[in-house]
Order: structure tokens, then sequence, then C-alpha cells
């Protein structure tokens, strides 16, 4: 069958489903051909469109691989289990981590619910998904370092992955996710999900560093349910990758339910970096805040899609949300599309957007105090970046996100 605009990819991504799929995952696949890789027509994927992938020709990554010998360093003060090419790798993780177990040694309850129906990629991980981490944390527990490794081979690859992170009721839990590249190698797609559920008066903070190559495509849902009480805080760095996408989706479903959205994000070249959330407050006395705040320079491209519903009985709603961005370079773009959807009457809503370039009276500035220009110019987009980083309340994670966002500066 010839691909239309509606179904691209869909028979050339066929072949990857397991023979011995569940049904779960054959109805996840159907779900994925109603539209097949996503594209402009697709609200949510107006500025970000994939159906270019289809042509790559990308297949499954080898169950067996030569692992790595170095590594990125451990963060201090965290247990890490290691994904290699979307796979749990054992023996370059911790040993009996508490409240970790790979996806494929857990029975799983999807917590997906209707997130597929509008996300065609959050549906197919959904369907070729073959690992990933199940973490069930109480209070007290480690801080766990999900450290996933691409090793990029000779031909197109591609890993599908799955999370889920379970936080009981009135604990408080930490989880960072780094997504990095070893190797060079051909073009790579990195699509997963993470489902978040917390408890009552629990809080999460998760933490996601994306520094992947530059052929490299990374696709990421995070879906989270935050019930009365609780508190999801979300922070993203976002530096790597050819395309990149993260998106939020956050449900805040009790009385007190709160969610924070962070992310700070640098594109150079011809880098496409999409950040998209959707914040649901689906009852009343709920709030939400949302900063992100990007780099563009050369010809790279940068989305934001900053989507807040509330619902007809979230009286009291507070939420706000803003988007700036630096534009270092005239060729570069930023698409910013922030959306209030109001139902009800008595809220506190706000939302903005501003791009520009650097304030050159503060360039002056330095340069009088004899800093080349140079130098002046990459403290300034780092201290505008940096003001995002400093909201991570864990420091070796905060750290590792400023060496990020550091180093892709000297580059």
């Amino acid at each position: 069958m010839a691909a239309t605009a509606r179904q691209f990819g869909v028979e050339e991504l066929r072949p990857a489903l397991a023979r011995d799929a569940s049904a779960g995952q054959k109805a996840a696949f159907a779900r994925f051909a109603e539209t097949g890789l996503p594209h402009h027509k697709i609200e949510a994927w107006k500025y970000t469109s994939l159906v270019h992938l289809a042509r790559a020709g990308f297949q499954p990554s080898p169950a067996n691989i030569d692992l790595p010998d170095a590594l990125p360093p451990k963060l201090e003060g965290m247990a890490r289990a290691v994904f290699v090419n979307g796979r749990f790798a054992a023996t370059l993780s911790d040993a009996a981590i508490a409240g970790f177990q790979p996806m494929h040694a857990a029975a799983l309850a999807p917590v997906l619910g209707d997130e597929a129906a509008d996300d065609p990629m959050l549906a197919l991980a959904a369907a070729l998904g073959e690992d990933g981490a199940v973490l069930a944390l109480g209070d007290g527990a480690t801080p766990l370092d999900l450290l996933y490794v691409t090793v990029p081979g000779t031909a197109p690859q591609m890993a599908h992955t799955r999370n889920v992170i379970r936080v009981a009721a009135g604990a408080s839990a930490t989880v960072v996710e780094r997504h990095l590249a070893l190797g060079a190698g051909e073009q790579t797609l990195a699509n997963g999900s993470t489902e978040i559920e917390l408890g009552e008066g629990a809080t999460l903070d998760h933490v996601k560093l994306q520094a992947e190559a530059g052929n490299a495509n990374h696709i990421w849902h995070h879906v989270a349910h935050v019930p009365a009480g609780a508190t999801y805080n979300s922070h993203v760095v976002s530096v790597g990758g050819g395309l990149a996408r993260n998106r939020i989706t956050a449900h805040l479903l009790g009385e007190g339910a709160h969610c924070t959205l962070d992310g700070a994000y640098a594109g150079r070249e011809k880098q496409h970096l999409d950040h998209t959330s959707k914040i649901v407050h689906a009852v009343a006395d709920t709030t939400s805040r949302q900063v992100y705040k990007g780099v563009l320079d050369d010809n790279a491209r940068g989305v934001f899609q900053g989507h807040i519903v509330v619902a007809e009985d979230a009286q009291r709603t507070d939420g706000h949300q803003l988007n700036r961005a630096l534009m270092l370079s005239d060729r570069a773009e930023i698409d910013s599309k922030p959306m209030l959807e109001i139902y009800a009457d008595d809220v506190k809503c706000s939302h903005g957007a501003t791009a520009g370039d650097l304030d050159e009276n503060q360039l002056f500035y330095l340069q009088s105090r004899g800093i080349p220009r140079d130098e002046a110019r990459r403290l300034l987009v780092e201290a505008f970046l940096a003001e995002t980083i400093d909201g991570i309340p864990f420091e070796p994670a905060r750290a590792a996100a400023l060496t990020l966002v550091q180093e892709h500066l000297a580059r």
C-alpha cells in the first residue's frame, strides 16, 4: 500500500512490531497507523513534521551490541541505571537499586490513557517499546540517575523506550534522566515515554538532560498525573540532537495539586528543538508555573507550544507560562505559541513570549571592563540560561545541567 500523507511511515515501521506483540501493543500500533508519522496538519505538531523519518530506513537497534568502555561520570549521591540503545545494561548499572526494576521484567499497567490518541509517537513507543524503567519510590528513596546512552551503528537504528515512575503518597523523590551519545555513526531515533503517577501529597523533582549527537532524532513524551496536595517539578535542559522534541502533559487532578515546568535549551547550526506542553487544571484550587528560556544561533529553529486548560469546575486556578528566546543570528527562528483555554470564571492565568538579541548595553559594560566581545556574549548567554537551571534543587543534577550548557557554548 502506498503511503499517504496521513499514513506516512506506517508500512515502513510495521515490520518492527514483534510477532509475539501483546494485544495492547497491537492496539497501540493501530492508533499510530490512523495517522502515521506526525505532520504539520496535526495541531500539536504544527511546527515539527516527522514524515521525513520514513525515508531513513530505521531498523530496531540490535539486542547484542558492544557495550561502551567509558561512560559519563556518575552523579554524586545517586544510584544509576544504564540503558544502551534503549535496553537495560545490568553490567553497567548499580546493583540492587531500591525501587527500580527494568520494564521487561515488570508487569505494567499503562497509565497513558487518551494521550496516545493525539500523539502518534507516544502510541508508537507503546507499540514498539521493549525496555525501560519501572520505579516505585517511597519517602527517603535514593535519588536515581537513569542514563540513556545512544551508540550509533553502521545503519540507521531506532529504540523505543517506556518508563513508569510511581511515588507513594506523602513521599518525596528525585529522578534524573540523562540522554547522551557516545561515538559516531549513522542516524538514530530515540522515541520514548515517561509515565508519572504521584500519590496524594507526593513530590517528584524530575530532571531531564538531553545532549545527543547532531544526527540524532529525539522524541519523548512525559505524562504526569498529579492528585490532591501533590507536586510535580519538571526541569528540562536540551542542547543536543539534530531534531529533538520534548512534550510534557500534566493533569492536575486534586485540590492543592501543583506543577512547575522549567526548561532551558540552546541550538546552533541546523538544530530543531521543540518543547511542547499541556497543563490540565481539572479541578478547583490548583496551580502551575512554566518558564522556558532558549538560545538560538546560526540556522537553528526553536519551537515552544505551551497550552493551559482550565476546566469548567476548576475555579481559583492559578496558572502562568512564559517563553523567552535569545536570537543570536538573523537566520535563527523561534515559533512560539502560548495558549490559554479557560472554561471557569474565577481564575488567575497569564502567558507571554519574548524574542530578541543580547542587550548591547550589557555587552558594552562587560567590554568596558576588558572582556573581549565574544567572551562577553558567552557570559551573558550562560547567565540567561543559568537563571532557569538554578531552579534545579538537587545540586549534582544542577551542576551536570550547567556543564552541558557550558560545553555547548564552548563549541
